[in-house]
């Protein structure tokens, strides 16, 4: 799998306080780009995929790390709000924003409703009095005003027209000191704009899944007669698609905390195959990438190695090793030193503590396994595992590493 940028833009939005409180989230084409729309970008995006790569780069940077636990705000173009594009951000940290682009009819306003029930808020952005417009105030829990289309003269019989339905009041487009007294005097309870921080463009490596892997999936999980095992057994190949499934199950349901998910077959049984079917349109709207890394039979050897030795030692956790020394070494395929890659991926603190500690039996283990690595064919370096049975582990884990790697090939050559 190729080594891609993540590159989403945010801009603060602020209370009465002064105080942050959450970020919307901006397409950004390049780590360099400092609005949407870029000459130098290669490929253009429409809406759906703009909202999409968003969500995909935010996922991939960390969201507690581009927001410090704060609120997500969320563009979104027609196929989110109807259900064609899944939404894979935390339900009760996201305002997904209705732009108003979108013509709203009974379609949206279904999509709207589910979304709601899911447990987002929704926001109606660039909002202006339409015919209808009562429809999507009843839906919303947001309405943003754009200074720039709405002047202040104009904007507070807006906010009066929107109050009865009990929503919050956004003044978006700040752009200096004057516009944001006036928008405090206004009653506006966010704000947002250049004058109060302008959007900056956050960037960092990022596992781009090729089409190849997202067209295996696809095709097995379409399948009416397919089983998880099966699944599982296609997603151990691949680490990108599986550290991505990772961080869709730990997102809990509204009202429901991270969940801490310590494999993927977890993962899977979590997520299910029908909100997994749904998850394909959205990784085919992501750019294609080329059919493996070279560096991912050492990768999956680590990984089996370490499953082979877990079921000796403590078997309940096999699942749980394989995953954790998978993570382990995706420094050999984002190219950046291992001990960085703690504070790049998202991921639940048991797989954390595994693939990067040593305070667990399961990430004593993946240490031994890394210091065997590097020593060579020694098996001394570990504790409790016969000598003899480590050799074996090591042959069988290249072996299957291998018979992978080149089962991926001939797919790509096919």
């Amino acid at each position: 799998m190729p080594v891609s940028t993540a590159v989403v833009g945010r801009q603060p939005v602020i209370d009465r306080a002064h105080n942050v409180v959450g970020y919307e989230l901006l397409f950004r084409p390049l780590p360099t780009s400092e609005t949407a729309r870029d000459p130098y970008a290669v490929q253009s995006f429409d809406g759906d995929e703009m909202t999409n790569q968003v969500i995909f780069s935010a996922l991939g940077l960390g969201i507690d790390r581009l927001t410090g636990g704060r609120t997500v705000f969320c563009n979104a173009d027609r196929g989110v709000l109807t259900g064609q594009i899944p939404v894979s951000l935390p339900p009760r940290q996201t305002v997904i924003e209705v732009l108003e682009s979108v013509t709203i009819d009974d379609e949206v306003l279904a999509g709207c409703r589910a979304l709601s029930r899911a447990g987002y808020r929704l926001a109606a952005d660039d909002f202006l009095w339409i015919a209808g417009a009562e429809e999507l105030l009843e839906i919303v829990d947001i309405v943003k005003i754009d200074l720039r289309a709405t002047p202040l003269d104009a904007a507070a019989a807006l906010i009066a027209r929107c109050r009865p339905f009990e929503v919050q009041m956004i003044a978006e487009k700040i752009e200096t000191a004057q516009e944001y007294a006036a928008c405090l005097e206004l009653d506006f309870d966010l704000f947002q704009g250049y004058f109060l921080g302008r959007p900056t463009t956050v960037s960092g490596p990022a596992l781009g899944t090729s089409r190849l892997s997202v067209l295996r999936l696809a095709t097995a999980v379409l399948d009416d007669d397919i089983d998880y095992d099966s699944i599982d057994r296609l997603l151990r190949a691949e680490p990108a698609l599986s550290y991505q499934l990772i961080q869709l199950a730990s997102i809990g349901r509204f009202g429901e905390t991270k969940r801490c998910v310590r494999s993927v077959r977890e993962a899977l049984v979590w997520i299910g195959l029908s909100r997994l079917r749904g998850w394909i349109p959205a990784l085919l709207l992501r750019p294609a990438g080329r059919a493996i890394d070279t560096n991912l039979p050492a990768v999956l050897t680590r990984a089996r190695m370490a499953e082979l030795l877990a079921m000796d030692l403590f078997p309940r956790d096999s699942d749980f090793a394989f995953t954790a020394a998978m993570l382990s070494a995706f420094d050999l395929l984002l190219g950046v030193p291992r001990e960085n890659l703690a504070a790049i991926l998202d991921i639940p603190a048991d797989l954390q503590q595994a693939a990067f500690g040593s305070d667990t039996p399961v990430g004593r283990l993946i240490g031994d396994i890394i210091e065997y690595e590097r020593r060579g064919a020694d098996p001394a370096c570990f504790t409790g595992v016969r000598q003899d049975r480590v050799g074996h582990a090591a042959a069988h884990a290249f072996s299957w590493a291998v018979a992978a790697t080149q089962l991926i090939d001939s797919y790509a050559a096919a």
